[in-house]
């Protein structure tokens, strides 16, 4: 046990030093101002709203982004690419196609991927090749895996390839 009188006698402190000690002391002891708490307070409010306004415009935009309807109808014209690219320009690697008018006068209502598969399936396009083939009517040809983007114009695109594929060329999938 510690017996007081032992302790060391109490030693001056500089009166420059009780000042600031005791002006912090008071400091601490009144606490913030309500100026700096509203202050602290509004910027608080504003991250928040700002954070929320980029979220509510990052979603939408990746949602607008994801997918995109084809402004010029995919019966009048889709594009069908032998590769996963957009080099070329209007000398793209692939063919365009319509969709026939029925006798009825009707068209049909083909989607976009299926009008391409039958391309493939005829031989008219190969893999890579930016000529088109002739019609090989013998056998059925391999239909690669095929996704639907949208274009820039509003053409629907088809290109070879997964559900990743839109986004690697910037694109957003199409929506049927």
């Amino acid at each position: 046990m510690v017996d007081l009188s032992d302790l060391p006698s109490e030693r001056p402190m500089p009166h420059v030093h009780m000042l600031v000690r005791q002006q912090r002391i008071e400091q601490y002891a009144a606490g913030p101002t309500r100026r700096r708490w509203a202050v602290r307070n509004a910027v608080r409010y504003a991250m928040v709203v700002a954070g929320a306004s980029a979220l509510l415009i990052g979603g939408t935009a990746a949602a607008y982004v994801a997918f995109k309807p084809a402004t010029v109808p995919v019966a009048d014209e889709t594009r069908c690419y032998t590769k996963a690219s957009l080099e070329g320009g209007k000398d793209f690697f692939g063919t365009t196609v319509s969709q026939a008018w029925s006798a009825d006068g009707t068209r049909d209502a083909a989607s976009a991927v299926e009008a391409c598969s039958a391309v493939w399936r005829q031989g008219l396009l190969r893999l890579g090749s930016k000529q088109v083939g002739g019609p090989d009517t013998g056998t059925d040809h391999p239909i690669p895996p095929l996704v639907a983007c949208t274009l820039d114009n509003g053409v629907a695109a088809v290109f070879p390839g997964d559900e990743q594929t839109c986004a690697r060329l910037g694109l957003p999938r199409l929506a049927e």
